[in-house]
């Protein structure tokens, strides 16, 4: 039974490409709607039967709703391009593409075009993260004709889909040498009528798009100001004369309270003994040297010793060795 439907996406969104491309080889009529973020997903009719910020969806003419691109690529191709008996091997190479590559290649590329903002440090980090990716996929086709099996499969598409930003606006000639393997295959999947059809004729990049902030402020100007909320201005309280605060009869001492308070040690004479050297005299020598310092370096002139007895002496034992450890001194000694 032939699948017709409306497909929400935006318009050139690569991602959306693997569910058309499948569409075109199952021989579905498939009716494209813009999606526009912040629009298309407020409508509550929309929101009844997708979630929130999800793109690309699906609307089958049956009523049958699917929300995950790869979901609706399965549901809109063919037995062969889902694997038939490899449908394993199929959903391997799907998620190898989701989780390896798009996400390195989004990292590059979408700054580049101004949909991101540019980050070095993880620029760098995809860039060797796709190095990797690419000399894999380069030893596996050089096999191989196809990810799997003698024929195209979904595996294919979505692998493809996934590249297709790299090899467009960042992965120069140079570059490319590297991995004739994939470029063969890259390109034989490119010329394909239906992939032809949906993503038009394959450019590889002359030079490597960079990024630019002043673009990205542009197109960013707007959705800024979009989602702006808006303020209601508020008219002004009409001018009142000021009420003076009358002190509290009760407080003496009202007028002292803004006075900085004088220390009350400021008194005493300054010591002469070094806590922090005896802390660690005390904490990296036996007890009798530690000790011994103590006393010749004590200065009963500033300082004094005193004796307490804890209420509880037994209690917070594991408490006080934990304190001891990390301020390298004796709290109960």
């Amino acid at each position: 039974m032939t699948v017709s439907g409306t497909l929400y996406t935006p318009e050139g969104y690569h991602r959306s490409w693997r569910a058309q491309i499948a569409a075109k080889f199952g021989g579905c009529t498939l009716k494209i709607v813009n999606f526009i973020p912040g629009v298309t997903d407020n409508d509550k009719k929309f929101l009844d039967r997708f979630p929130p910020a999800t793109v690309p969806v699906f609307e089958a003419d049956d009523g049958t709703c699917l929300f995950d691109v790869n979901a609706i690529a399965y549901y809109l191709g063919t037995d062969q391009l889902r694997g038939g008996k490899n449908t394993h091997c199929v959903t391997q190479w799907v998620n190898y593409a989701d989780n390896s590559i798009l996400p390195s290649v989004a990292t590059w590329v979408y700054p580049c075009l101004g949909i991101t903002q540019f980050n070095k440090q993880n620029t760098e980090k995809a860039k060797t993260c796709l190095a990797s990716v690419l000399k894999f996929l380069n030893e596996q086709l050089s096999k191989i004709t196809f990810l799997v099996g003698d024929r195209l499969s979904q595996a294919d598409i979505t692998v493809f889909t996934a590249l297709h930003p790299l090899f467009t606006h960042v992965y120069e000639e140079n570059d490319r040498k590297s991995y004739p393997h994939v470029i063969r295959w890259y390109t034989t999947i490119a010329n394909q009528p239906e992939v032809l059809n949906v993503v038009g004729p394959c450019t590889f990049c002359v030079k490597a798009a960079q990024f630019d902030a002043k673009k990205y402020a542009e197109l960013h100007k707007k959705t800024h100001e979009t989602n702006k909320p808006k303020v209601a201005t508020k008219e002004k309280p009409k001018s009142e004369t000021p009420v003076k605060k009358e002190k509290p009869k009760d407080d003496d001492n009202y007028d002292d309270l803004s006075k900085p308070s004088e220390n009350l040690l400021a008194s005493l004479p300054p010591g002469k003994f070094n806590m922090d050297a005896f802390k660690r005299v005390f904490s990296n020598m036996d007890k009798e040297e530690a000790v011994s310092y103590f006393w010749d370096n004590f200065d009963p002139e500033a300082y004094s010793i005193w004796s307490c007895s804890y209420l509880f002496s037994d209690s917070l034992t594991l408490l006080f060795m934990t304190s001891n450890l990390v301020g390298d001194f004796s709290n109960e000694q």
